[in-house]
């Protein structure tokens, strides 16, 4: 297992070393804030398409001179926007907001360069805000980080050490100096059958173009990928609980 030094340092074969502080940085501090981008439905240059003929709108495309800025989608015909994706002048898409839990709220923001994913922000709890940054290289995760108590200051350091795979080795803080501890490292996927495992591949966008009404209906959110919902090594968290779950990516 790369151990903390070797993590913060560049282990041999595991690609970039994730951004850890290293002794006398400053904790690394997030905005946890989830902003939902304007796309304005009414306005008069927004064509609206009806895939399950009920008489009501499920795909809804804003345009401004001729092209699609942002588009609107309600995947399971509840009228409520269930998925937001932000074009460049090209057609390629630059943003996705999509709420996974059917209640009205973005949970994951995500950025695209190219069409390929360069980062994702996400809320993974029920109290409104982000706690989970991931970064992606060429469309593939490469990193992460975590604010399993949300007080908007990292404390969970995820790396991928193979391409492909969702194998993580976390570093945590474990006595809320905002840098990982001595011992605190976890290797999620310790066993050589684990590490070996092709769990994922480099991730795509759910559709890297406007949908069409004709396409809309065949259109299903990406399923969301299990966020780490706690610390591997039972950090206390802002209830005054502690959690020992750790869930991989």
């Amino acid at each position: 297992m790369c151990g903390l030094i070797g993590a913060i340092a560049g282990c041999a074969g595991s690609g970039e070393p994730p951004a850890v502080p290293g002794e006398g940085d400053a904790p690394t501090r997030r905005d946890t804030t989830i902003v939902h981008e304007p796309c304005d439905i009414e306005s008069e240059t927004a064509a609206k398409g009806d895939a399950n003929g009920d008489g009501r709108p499920d795909v809804i495309t804003v345009k401004a001179a001729g092209k699609p800025v942002c588009q609107w989608l309600d995947l399971n015909f509840d009228q409520v926007g269930d998925v937001w994706a932000y074009f460049t002048s090209d057609g390629s898409v630059r943003r996705r907001e999509t709420d996974f839990d059917r209640d009205g709220r973005v949970d994951e923001l995500t950025t695209f360069e190219r069409g390929l994913m360069v980062a994702r922000q996400r809320a993974t709890t029920l109290a409104g805000r982000l706690d989970t940054w991931q970064y992606f290289e060429r469309g593939v995760l490469t990193r992460g980080e975590r604010d399993s108590n949300g007080d908007g200051i990292i404390d969970q350091w995820w790396e991928y050490p193979k391409p492909g795979s969702l194998c993580a080795i976390v570093h945590s803080d474990t006595n809320d100096d905002g840098r990982p501890d001595p011992g605190a490292t976890v290797d999620l996927c310790a066993s050589d059958d684990a590490r070996d495992a092709d769990l994922a591949q480099p991730e795509t966008p759910m559709f890297d173009a406007p949908l069409t009404e004709s396409t809309a209906d065949v259109a299903t959110p990406a399923p969301p990928v299990q966020a780490p919902t706690g610390s591997p090594v039972g950090k206390s968290t802002d209830d005054g609980t502690t959690d020992t779950e750790g869930a991989a990516q």
